[in-house]
């Protein structure tokens, strides 16, 4: 009898062992891109009024910290590349017992787009892009609902479920960030540096709606009725990118579903004139970069705070510590500066919060370098030129950066443009 409860007790011993191994690995072998986008989503001091959805057209372009800055509203972030409404359906139900939000952001690119992709539900392209959203969030009844249902013709389900069932083979890919932790702090957003000159681009002027018959508008409709159910305002968008006729087509098509079935109205920003295609594009020629998504989330701070006025929380002390977050966000700024990439630096002197002083030779000729000239007009007030005569046209162009908290040089750079 006694050797039998000593070998039970080993037994469980051993099995608690192994549970906890597991998940100990599990932890270590997670990609570091979920505590990246969402750790401050989960350790904030207070609540977030709006959460934003949808593709990477809504993770790239609006930018909570400047939202916050330019007109006092909190919020998150939640999208992600390929994301669609299904997936954006679960999410919202997954993220009850975290937040509270009054406004949902949900933005429809891809709506139209990705119906005929696989089961219409999410693209089989983009698993490990969902992953992480569904990483976010610890199993549970809910969680396994939406996995099985979302994912329905992928028979590895069990892989969103349980981390090390997708990762374990990860030993290989193993750095030093798996020890040190990183703190990203842009509140769930991701801006992307580079250009590609879309200058001449205009933006179609009207599109053609037909019918949408898709999977994606049944979770449409289990959406707006889980906002209803909630008490949560929902506001659809399609946000600016280099659109074709097809992407105004769609956008027109969902305008006419929300408008006909729902009352609602699409935010459609294709046409605003707050981008400038000749300095905002990413070098993918099809999402906005840094410029562009801090010219569009400016523009949305004024459309919510027009329309929302509740949400508006500057000088609210319970939020001070959004203050202390965008402190940390314009050093996060500061942190991307490099060496040799002037174009790079100079669209991070966008907004107000850095100043930037190129010193050029008397002999350099804008006229050679049209994205430095358009560049140096698109920021306006946030960048002077200084000629020197002193220096030689082969000494390249020096750009100097200073803090605007503090006035303070935070980098220095000598290079040829």
């Amino acid at each position: 009898m006694k050797k039998t409860l000593r070998r039970g007790i080993a037994v469980l011993l051993f099995l608690a062992l192994l549970s906890l191994s597991v998940r100990a690995a599990d932890r270590f072998l997670d990609k570091t891109d979920v505590d990246e986008k969402y750790s401050q989503f989960f350790a904030s001091e207070t609540g977030f009024d709006v959460i934003f959805m949808g593709t990477s057209h809504m993770y790239n372009t609006v930018l909570p910290q400047e939202l916050w800055r330019d007109a006092g509203i909190a919020s998150y972030n939640w999208g992600q590349s390929n994301c669609t409404v299904p997936i954006d359906y679960y999410l919202l139900r997954l993220l009850e017992d975290y937040a509270s939000p009054r406004l949902l952001v949900v933005d429809l690119f891809g709506f139209v787009e990705y119906a005929d992709i696989g089961n219409g539900k999410y693209r089989t392209d983009a698993r490990d892009q969902q992953r992480v959203q569904f990483d976010a969030f610890p199993l549970s009844k809910l969680k396994i609902e939406a996995v099985w249902d979302i994912f329905d013709d992928y028979e590895n389900r069990y892989d969103f479920l349980f981390k090390f069932a997708l990762y374990h083979s990860r030993w290989t890919e193993i750095k030093k960030d798996n020890f040190i932790p990183r703190n990203i702090p842009q509140k769930g957003a991701a801006f992307v540096l580079g250009f590609h000159d879309a200058a001449d681009y205009r933006a179609p002027e009207t599109g053609t709606a037909s019918e949408i018959r898709s999977v994606g508008a049944d979770y449409l409709d289990r959406l707006i009725r889980a906002c209803e159910e909630r008490g949560i305002e929902v506001l659809f968008t399609v946000l600016p990118f280099v659109a074709d006729q097809a992407n105004a087509d769609a956008a027109a098509s969902v305008d006419a579903l929300l408008r006909e079935k729902y009352g609602l109205s699409l935010l459609n920003l294709l046409d605003t004139d707050a981008v400038d295609y000749g300095t905002d594009v990413h070098a993918d020629g099809s999402h906005l970069n840094y410029i562009g998504a801090a010219a569009v989330t400016k523009l949305l701070g004024q459309i919510l705070a027009e329309r929302y006025p509740e949400l508006v929380r500057a000088g609210d002390p319970a939020y001070e510590s959004w203050d202390r977050d965008y402190d940390a966000y314009i050093d996060y700024k500061i942190s991307r500066f490099e060496a040799g990439k002037l174009y790079d630096n100079l669209a991070l002197l966008y907004g107000p919060d850095l100043h930037g002083e190129l010193t050029v030779p008397t002999g350099f000729d804008p006229g050679e370098d049209p994205l430095l000239a358009r560049l140096i007009r698109r920021l306006g007030d946030s960048v002077s030129v200084r000629w020197d005569g002193e220096r030689s046209g082969e000494a390249g162009i020096l750009l100097e950066i200073k803090d605007n908290r503090t006035g303070q040089t935070v980098f220095r750079d000598e290079c040829r443009s």
